[in-house]
């Protein structure tokens, strides 16, 4: 192995950066797509956005690594496991499962990932090798507004003779790209939302249950990474002390924590033996956890965990709540909400009170908290369906790789 990679280094048609070795192959594909999760089980949007364009694209590859492992507290050890576990529910695309390690073959019409970081930190080989690229700008994963440094990384992307396009999930970070100046209009593609797992869209709401329907208590979940000590960023301290609002005048309300929080974040007085803890869950997990759910409160504020910083509208583990029946109590402080207040969702501020007295309605009229919560499973369905997320995607990439 050292004689050839020393031999390619001779002859000029390898490339080292960060302990590999990066090389244009004989064998071209036609889209190799990189990243630095997949395929952990609690990311479920990249796991179906992934292997969707796996199955997809016949000569394609994915390259993955492990390095942001670390940032949901799992440990890199894992890594092996969960591409093992992709593979078994996955067959067809064993042999387009690349670690990152050794020589990587990137002979390609085209190179794919999701992240401004991501991208970032791919571009030195990308344009060594003159390789057309297009990447998804999702919130977060290194993007943040009004950040000179950040603008800076944009700007060195989106002026490279190599990018092709850029899709964006928000109509705030569209307008951002074109009120800045930092990409054409028509380079980028909106698609609103984001790809999420179909796990949920492709099996029926059987056995739901909701409060006074089935069951005697109300049931509340939160849902978020833990980022901060408070998770102030994602509201966990707003929801904490609407919480305690709600237990004092409701003894059958029940509270239910998901994703990186735990008992001893937050003083939990009077809701302790109310509240229960999950931990981080995969998306079909969630499935299982959100049939019991009546709401999900996500008083996410954006701004908060950095400068610049902001949520995706909604959250993916909103989404996946509302495809379960669940109705969402979400705020919208970046005005993306295309859905209809109050009839397929509720919006709502960041303040306690304010939760508080929208969840007694809810409370208060049962058969309102069941037409929200259908009325809102009907919307999102049809807005995170395959056909309306993945086709946009697939047809954008072929025409890229046809014209290379």
């Amino acid at each position: 192995m050292e004689k050839i990679k020393r031999l390619l280094k001779k002859l000029k048609i390898i490339f080292f950066q960060d302990g590999f070795y990066f090389y244009r192959g004989l064998k071209r594909y036609d889209l190799i797509i990189y990243d630095d999760i997949f395929p952990h089980p609690v990311s479920g949007f990249r796991f179906e956005e992934f292997t969707t364009l796996l199955k997809e694209f016949r000569d394609s590859k994915i390259v993955m690594d492990n390095i942001s492992y670390n940032h949901i507290n799992s440990s890199k050890t894992l890594h092996k496991d969960h591409i093992q576990q992709l593979i078994v529910r996955n067959p067809g695309i064993k042999s387009k499962c690349k670690l990152k390690k050794g020589l990587i073959n990137i002979n390609t019409r085209l190179f794919y990932c999701l992240f401004l970081n991501n991208i970032f930190k791919n571009l030195v080989w990308i344009e060594k090798y003159k390789i057309p690229f297009v990447f998804t700008l999702y919130p977060g994963g290194g993007f943040q507004v009004n950040n000179s440094e950040i603008d800076r990384k944009l700007q060195r992307i989106f002026s490279s003779p190599y990018f092709q396009k850029v899709i964006v999930t928000q109509s705030y970070t569209q307008d951002y790209l074109i009120d800045n100046q930092l990409c054409e209009p028509d380079k980028i593609l909106f698609i609103f939302g984001g790809v999420v797992p179909q796990y949920s869209i492709n099996n029926p709401l059987i056995n739901k249950e909701y409060y006074l329907m089935g069951k005697p208590t109300f049931d509340v979940c939160f849902c978020a990474a833990k980022y901060t000590p408070l998770g102030e960023d994602k509201g966990y301290d707003v929801f904490i002390d609407y919480a305690k609002k709600l237990a004092t005048e409701f003894d059958f309300v029940r509270f239910h924590i998901i994703g990186g929080f735990t008992e001893e974040d937050i003083d939990l007085t009077n809701i302790l033996d109310k509240t229960t803890f999950y931990g981080y869950q995969d998306f079909e997990n969630l499935t299982v956890v959100y049939k019991k759910m009546d709401i999900i409160v996500s008083p996410n504020q954006p701004f908060v965990l950095r400068k610049g910083a902001f949520d995706g509208f909604p959250l993916g583990t909103v989404v996946e709540a509302v495809f379960n029946g669940v109705v969402a109590l979400v705020t919208d402080n970046l005005n993306q909400n295309i859905f209809e207040d109050g009839e397929e969702l509720i919006i709502i501020n960041n303040e306690s009170e304010d939760i508080f007295q929208k969840t007694v309605t809810l409370i208060e009229k049962p058969s309102l908290l069941r037409n929200i919560a259908e009325k809102g499973r009907r919307a999102f369905l049809k807005v995170y369906s395959s056909d309306t997320q993945m086709s946009k995607r697939i047809e954008l990439l072929k025409n890229v790789i046809s014209n290379n």
